[in-house]
């Protein structure tokens, strides 16, 4: 018959348990201000027309060859939200 496993070598298992909450805590983030505009964010959904939502997709697609950075449909209808309603 096995022995149980020796558990003095493991952290304690309460941070897992607690959802990580205290690893999350325990790391150093460079940008709070990313993380509290994560926090504050909301679901919506819309519907688009196949026409729009195909032109967003291609721009997108566009734009990520273009500069090699990422670009997600989110931040591009967030900037013209933004600009529509002079936030």
């Amino acid at each position: 018959m096995k022995k149980k496993p020796d558990l003095k070598a493991f952290k304690d298992p309460s941070n897992f348990l607690n959802g990580g909450a205290a690893d999350i805590a325990e790391k150093d983030y460079t940008n709070k201000n990313k993380i509290l505009e994560k926090a504050l964010t909301q679901q919506k959904i819309f519907r688009l027309s196949v026409e729009v939502s195909n032109a967003l997709k291609l721009h997108i697609a566009q734009t990520q060859v273009n500069t090699g950075i990422r670009t997600t449909e989110t931040e591009i209808v967030e900037k013209l939200l933004r600009a529509y309603l002079g936030i």
